[in-house]
């Protein structure tokens, strides 16, 4: 029997405890377009969006964003996020979203950017902190009531951790806050999908000889988009060929996150996935409060590891 998780990670983890090299830093580049992170040997990580991408452009104005990270690259080199996609060109790339929502009684909508009723956007960049251990990054974005809009709702800073090393796999880390702009909640209302989402390359997209999409999901119970659609699961993987070579990429759910297990929007046909904290019911963001969430990114060449995927994940919830 074919497995469900294939190796690729041998040895992963004992290399990085073991290894006697000094670890090296990555760097980051600002533009007026986007902040990017490469590893120590010159290779791009991902790039934030600060403005809208080359694919903006050919799409209806009221699609395009800020504020969210695109490309996503493995280590090869190939990217994994997609951005603009012709069936769903309100995906972007590593992006949050909250789907049916309401702001003093009114509906807002920052999933669906067709409706207009909501709009997230890059507001600043926070700058960079270094350790002996990592390069942290932080930026701001905001939430508004209708695409034309510029008086926030919500404030979220985005900071993204990045371990020095970095070696057969990418890796970081990101916390999401969520602050109220004004002295007044947002409701986001019990949907089926909506919150910390990544679209993966349109080439996953493709399907099999017997039909199926080429692209994979696998979650830490082992269950596909078959039959893990609003499953629970800690973790999920999404993979496929790129240019003809394997690669993919892990996103972990944090145990301090509200409602964890989350549930998961497992898209049957189209890569992408959603961890989505309201499938059941609702939940409010109050003035004075913040709403937290964590998560963590693998990227790689190849197939996924099961052994060393739960390796990163007890290591991750130690800290």
């Amino acid at each position: 029997m074919k497995p469900l998780i294939r190796p690729f990670f041998p040895l992963l983890f004992l290399s990085s405890l073991f290894s006697d090299s000094k670890p090296a830093n990555p760097s980051v580049q600002e533009t007026s377009g986007s902040v990017t992170v490469r590893d120590s040997g010159g290779r791009p990580v991902f790039e934030y969006r600060k403005k809208p991408s080359e694919e903006a452009k050919n799409n209806a104005p009221y699609y395009s964003r800020t504020g969210y990270i695109h490309p996503l690259y493995s280590p090869s080199g190939k990217i994994i996020t997609g951005d603009y996609a012709p069936d769903h060109p309100h995906q972007h790339g590593l992006f949050f979203a909250w789907t049916r929502s309401s702001f003093r009684d009114k509906p807002t909508e920052f999933w669906n950017q067709k409706k207009k009723l909501g709009d997230i956007r890059f507001h600043r960049f926070l700058g960079k902190t270094e350790t002996k251990k990592s390069l942290s990054l932080q930026f701001e974005q905001i939430f508004t009531a209708n695409k034309d809009s510029n008086e926030p709702i919500l404030k979220e800073t985005w900071k993204i951790v990045i371990p020095h090393k970095q070696r057969d796999y990418f890796q970081f880390d990101l916390t999401s806050t969520q602050t109220c702009a004004t002295d007044d909640p947002l409701l986001i209302q019990k949907y089926h999908y909506g919150g910390m989402a990544i679209r993966g390359n349109d080439q996953w997209m493709k399907k099999d000889k017997n039909g199926k999409p080429v692209g994979e999901m696998i979650t830490s119970e082992e269950k596909n988009r078959e039959n893990g659609n609003h499953s629970r699961p800690r973790w999920v993987t999404m993979d496929g060929a790129v240019d003809g070579q394997e690669c993919g990429v892990v996103v972990m759910n944090h145990p301090d996150n509200f409602r964890f297990p989350q549930w998961v929007r497992l898209h049957p046909t189209m890569p992408y996935f959603v961890y989505a904290p309201m499938v059941e019911k609702p939940l409010t963001i109050e003035p004075g409060q913040s709403y937290i969430s964590k998560f963590r990114y693998l990227t790689y060449d190849g197939t996924p590891d099961r052994d060393a995927i739960e390796g990163s994940w007890k290591e991750w919830i130690k800290n």
